[in-house]
């Protein structure tokens, strides 16, 4: 069956919306990554430029989608879905040419550390996909909200950022909140057996077939780990909607659960031997 390959527009992003939501992602916790209502226009919001690429069969039925996401030269891989065999290749010369364009120089993805099998198939080098190399670990801390302060520091609001600073007005730490729940959802479809007692003494944790409400904390800068226990308990503290906020880091002073990724390079060209020299900052995972 030959099938019809193109970039999406605001018109096929329902479409692609309940496309994600048929495939949730298996591990310890299965959880169905949601775009709603319209994943074109969701995946504009995380970014300087992006793209859904698109595969309709014969009768024009969506059979699958992969997103791309660019910062500044810098492009994310993201969405990769399909309900039925087709042309993987296809989907990537697109992906490919969307990022040749728009003149990104390094290209990644992300992968629970517990999606054994789809890192398996990205590893397996193909002649006509991009090599998946390697790279990093990302861990993000699920922290509840409300903790208890142990000082009088002083959190306020400058700008886009909340900053942590003592009584003598010195600055301690500051960072970005986003709240992405209006356009970006994540579902808990199914908690595996671990999770599922440990939910019974984490009661802030969400119940299956649930919207997530969270925020998230980046753009993280902290003078030590001491102010940084101090920031997270104070901004465990903001009103706002959820039980819970992520926070991404291989460190977290204060109580957490935590789930972690594998970052890949996508090695477009496949001339990449070595990615330890290749720095990548990514404070959350993006799943």
């Amino acid at each position: 069956m030959a099938y019809r390959y193109e970039y999406a527009t605001e018109l096929d992003g329902v479409e692609i919306t309940e496309l994600l939501e048929t495939i949730d992602f298996k591990g310890e916790i299965s959880i169905a990554y949601c775009r709603r209502p319209n994943a074109v226009l969701s995946l504009v919001r995380d970014g300087d430029k992006s793209t859904f690429v698109i595969a309709r069969d014969n009768n024009g039925k969506l059979i699958g989608c992969g997103g791309c996401v660019i910062n500044g030269e810098i492009a994310y891989l993201t969405g990769l879905r399909a309900s039925k065999k087709a042309n993987i290749p296809k989907c990537y010369e697109l992906l490919r040419e969307f990022c040749k364009n728009n003149s990104v120089k390094l290209t990644y993805t992300t992968i629970l550390e517990e999606n054994i099998s789809v890192q398996n198939m990205l590893e397996k080098r193909r002649p006509n996909m991009p090599n998946y190399l390697r790279h990093s670990e990302c861990v993000v801390n699920i922290i509840r909200k409300n903790l208890k302060t142990k000082d009088d520091n002083k959190l306020s609001q400058a700008g886009e950022f909340y900053v942590l600073a003592n009584q003598q007005g010195e600055e301690l730490a500051r960072g970005k909140v986003v709240e992405q729940w209006d356009y970006k959802q994540y579902v808990v479809k199914h908690y595996g057996w671990k999770l599922r007692l440990a939910k019974r003494f984490f009661k802030w944790l969400p119940d299956e077939n649930e919207v997530l409400k969270f925020f998230t904390l980046c753009n993280v800068k902290v003078k030590n780990d001491i102010a940084l226990d101090s920031f997270l308990r104070h901004i465990s503290n903001l009103p706002l909607q959820g039980n819970f906020f992520l926070y991404g880091g291989d460190f977290c002073p204060v109580k957490s659960m935590k789930y972690k990724s594998i970052v890949y390079i996508v090695d477009w060209d496949k001339t990449i031997n070595d990615v330890s020299n290749i720095q990548l900052n990514i404070e959350i995972d993006k799943l």
